[in-house]
Protein backbone atom coordinates (compact mmCIF):
# COMPACT_ATOMS: atom_id res chain seq x y z
CA UNK A 1 0.00 0.00 0.00
CA UNK A 2 1.48 3.47 -0.79
CA UNK A 3 -0.53 6.69 0.36
CA UNK A 4 0.14 9.65 -1.51
CA UNK A 5 -1.02 13.43 -0.65
CA UNK A 6 -1.99 15.45 -3.81
CA UNK A 7 -1.91 19.28 -3.56
CA UNK A 8 -3.13 20.08 -7.12
CA UNK A 9 -4.46 18.50 -10.47
CA UNK A 10 -0.37 18.92 -12.14
CA UNK A 11 1.14 16.60 -8.63
CA UNK A 12 -2.05 14.39 -9.61
CA UNK A 13 -0.59 13.99 -12.59
CA UNK A 14 2.92 13.78 -11.97
CA UNK A 15 1.72 10.63 -9.54
CA UNK A 16 -0.23 9.01 -12.35
CA UNK A 17 2.87 9.33 -14.32
CA UNK A 18 5.09 7.77 -11.24
CA UNK A 19 2.48 5.22 -11.07
CA UNK A 20 2.43 3.97 -14.40
CA UNK A 21 6.19 3.88 -14.93
CA UNK A 22 6.11 1.41 -11.59
CA UNK A 23 3.09 -0.65 -12.78
CA UNK A 24 4.24 -4.64 -12.64
CA UNK A 25 3.20 -6.03 -16.31
CA UNK A 26 1.36 -8.26 -15.31
CA UNK A 27 -1.21 -5.38 -14.18
CA UNK A 28 -3.35 -3.84 -17.08
CA UNK A 29 -6.28 -3.31 -14.63
CA UNK A 30 -6.62 -0.16 -12.91
CA UNK A 31 -9.89 0.59 -10.71
CA UNK A 32 -10.16 3.73 -8.74
CA UNK A 33 -12.68 4.06 -5.90
CA UNK A 34 -13.88 7.28 -3.96
CA UNK A 35 -16.47 10.34 -4.54
CA UNK A 36 -17.56 12.26 -6.92
CA UNK A 37 -14.60 15.18 -6.89
CA UNK A 38 -12.13 13.61 -5.57
CA UNK A 39 -9.47 12.76 -8.44
CA UNK A 40 -10.31 9.79 -10.20
CA UNK A 41 -10.56 11.42 -13.88
CA UNK A 42 -7.73 13.62 -13.22
CA UNK A 43 -5.88 10.75 -12.48
CA UNK A 44 -6.73 9.44 -15.59
CA UNK A 45 -5.95 12.27 -17.34
CA UNK A 46 -2.24 12.50 -15.86
CA UNK A 47 -2.08 8.35 -17.46
CA UNK A 48 -3.23 9.76 -20.85
CA UNK A 49 -0.82 12.63 -20.56
CA UNK A 50 2.16 9.98 -19.73
CA UNK A 51 0.95 7.50 -22.61
CA UNK A 52 1.77 10.74 -24.78
CA UNK A 53 -2.39 10.58 -25.67
CA UNK A 54 -2.56 14.15 -24.13
CA UNK A 55 -4.82 15.30 -21.66
CA UNK A 56 -6.90 17.73 -23.51
CA UNK A 57 -8.63 14.69 -25.33
CA UNK A 58 -9.84 12.54 -22.62
CA UNK A 59 -13.13 13.28 -21.34
CA UNK A 60 -15.01 11.21 -18.99
CA UNK A 61 -17.05 8.35 -20.72
CA UNK A 62 -19.89 9.22 -18.22
CA UNK A 63 -22.71 8.69 -21.56
CA UNK A 64 -21.02 5.98 -22.90
CA UNK A 65 -19.63 4.18 -20.47
CA UNK A 66 -16.42 3.57 -22.44
CA UNK A 67 -13.80 5.71 -24.12
CA UNK A 68 -10.76 4.25 -26.27
CA UNK A 69 -7.76 6.25 -26.67
CA UNK A 70 -5.08 4.41 -29.12
CA UNK A 71 -1.49 5.26 -28.10
CA UNK A 72 2.18 3.75 -29.45
CA UNK A 73 2.09 0.65 -27.24
CA UNK A 74 -1.54 -0.08 -27.37
CA UNK A 75 -5.00 1.60 -26.57
CA UNK A 76 -6.60 3.33 -22.54
CA UNK A 77 -9.75 1.87 -22.31
CA UNK A 78 -11.01 5.05 -19.99
CA UNK A 79 -14.40 3.10 -18.16
CA UNK A 80 -16.81 5.09 -15.69
CA UNK A 81 -19.56 3.19 -14.34
CA UNK A 82 -21.02 6.27 -12.14
CA UNK A 83 -24.73 6.12 -14.30
CA UNK A 84 -24.38 2.40 -13.98
CA UNK A 85 -27.79 2.03 -11.36
CA UNK A 86 -27.80 -1.70 -11.28
CA UNK A 87 -25.49 -4.61 -12.71
CA UNK A 88 -25.42 -4.98 -16.21
CA UNK A 89 -23.86 -8.59 -17.20
CA UNK A 90 -23.24 -7.16 -21.03
CA UNK A 91 -21.49 -4.59 -20.03
CA UNK A 92 -19.50 -6.39 -17.73
CA UNK A 93 -18.60 -8.94 -20.42
CA UNK A 94 -17.59 -6.65 -22.30
CA UNK A 95 -15.12 -5.39 -20.27
CA UNK A 96 -13.78 -8.32 -19.30
CA UNK A 97 -13.37 -9.15 -23.08
CA UNK A 98 -10.83 -6.23 -23.21
CA UNK A 99 -8.22 -7.62 -19.82
CA UNK A 100 -6.58 -10.19 -22.28
CA UNK A 101 -6.05 -7.67 -24.97
CA UNK A 102 -2.40 -7.59 -25.71
CA UNK A 103 -1.16 -3.34 -25.06
CA UNK A 104 -4.50 -2.76 -23.72
CA UNK A 105 -4.45 -0.70 -20.14
CA UNK A 106 -7.94 -0.43 -18.57
CA UNK A 107 -9.13 2.63 -16.36
CA UNK A 108 -12.67 1.76 -14.66
CA UNK A 109 -13.63 4.22 -12.45
CA UNK A 110 -16.44 4.02 -9.57
CA UNK A 111 -15.35 0.65 -9.84
CA UNK A 112 -17.29 -0.74 -7.09
CA UNK A 113 -20.41 -1.39 -9.11
CA UNK A 114 -18.48 -3.90 -10.62
CA UNK A 115 -17.37 -5.39 -7.09
CA UNK A 116 -18.33 -9.13 -7.94
CA UNK A 117 -16.91 -8.90 -11.23
CA UNK A 118 -13.39 -7.72 -10.79
CA UNK A 119 -11.02 -10.22 -11.44
CA UNK A 120 -8.47 -10.25 -8.36
CA UNK A 121 -5.11 -9.22 -10.63
CA UNK A 122 -5.57 -5.70 -10.40
CA UNK A 123 -4.45 -2.68 -8.82
CA UNK A 124 -7.17 -0.81 -6.54
CA UNK A 125 -6.88 3.27 -5.88
CA UNK A 126 -8.88 5.19 -3.45
CA UNK A 127 -9.27 8.82 -3.94
CA UNK A 128 -10.50 11.14 -1.15
CA UNK A 129 -11.03 14.64 -1.06
CA UNK A 130 -9.50 16.47 1.80
CA UNK A 131 -9.86 20.57 0.81
CA UNK A 132 -10.72 22.02 -2.63
CA UNK A 133 -6.91 21.59 -4.15
CA UNK A 134 -5.52 18.55 -1.38
CA UNK A 135 -6.65 14.86 -2.17
CA UNK A 136 -5.62 11.81 -0.61
CA UNK A 137 -4.88 9.06 -3.00
CA UNK A 138 -4.34 5.06 -1.37
CA UNK A 139 -2.93 2.25 -3.84
CA UNK A 140 -3.31 -1.51 -2.78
Amino acid sequence: MRIIVSKSEQETYKEADEFLKSLPKDKNLICLFGDLGSGKTVFVKGLADSLGIGDYSVKSPTYTFIREYPHQKGTLFHIDLYRLDEPDEILFRQIEELYPKKGALIVIEWADKMKDNLPENRVDICFEYVDKKTRKITIF
